[in-house]
Parts: structure tokens; C-alpha cells; sequence
């Protein structure tokens, strides 16, 4: 069985360019364009990990964090901001809500495939 991903950015092209780069180390991704997405998708599959980014239309990627993790089923579900915004502040407070890790944009596929792969083990 494959492992799900669920990756949430509100831009497009990163998220085409997530699913593109994933393909390859065979995961199954969703992506969503925004919180409610990401919340509506979380409640209906069971994912291996989460790829968010900070900036969102609706929620911040911290406050979507925290509300993933109100979900019973992803409450141990590893969580990995991504982001292009150089705030000082933003990896410090990505631990504090429980992300398991920090990706700043850009960055290249293998970066990414190999934080992916790490994260599923």
C-alpha cells in the first residue's frame, strides 16, 4: 500500500512541482490550497505525513498544524513546514506546535524526496 501525503500550499505551481518530484519515490500525494481543504481531506484518509506551508489564505500553516493534530488519526502523523519566508522566528515556532521538521523554498526534488523518504522510514 502506498504511503499518502498530503501537501498544502496555496501556490499551484509548488504543489504541481511536490506531486511531480513525489512520484518517484511512489507515494500517493493530495494536495490542498488551503486549510479547509487540507482539514476536509485529513478527515477523510489517513496519511503517512504532511507538507505545510506557512503562508495560507485562510489559516496560517501553524494554526493548521495545531488543528490537524485535533484529529484522532493524525495526531502521531509527522508534519513538515514549508515555506519561502525567511522570519527568524518561523522554525522555532514550527517545533513549538510539533512539526517534525522545516523546509525552506526554494528547494530541489531530491531535498525534498529525501526529507520525504526520511519521514516515512
Amino acid at each position: 500500500m502506498l504511503s499518502k501525503v498530503l501537501v498544502v500550499d496555496d501556490e499551484s505551481v509548488t504543489r504541481r512541482v511536490v506531486v511531480h518530484a513525489l512520484k518517484a519515490i511512489s507515494v500517493e500525494v493530495f494536495d490542498a490550497a488551503d486549510g479547509a481543504q487540507a482539514l476536509a481531506l485529513a478527515s477523510e484518509h489517513a496519511f503517512s505525513l504532511a507538507l505545510v506551508d506557512i503562508n495560507l489564505p485562510d489559516i496560517d500553516g501553524f494554526g493548521l498544524i495545531r488543528a490537524l493534530q485535533e484529529i484522532p488519526h493524525m495526531q502521531n502523523v509527522p508534519m513538515v513546514v514549508f515555506t519561502a519566508r525567511s522570519d527568524p522566528g518561523d522554525d522555532q515556532q514550527a517545533r513549538q506546535v510539533g512539526a517534525a521538521g522545516f523546509l525552506y523554498k526554494p528547494f530541489s526534488t531530491q531535498e525534498l524526496r529525501e526529507l520525504v523518504m526520511a519521514h516515512l522510514g
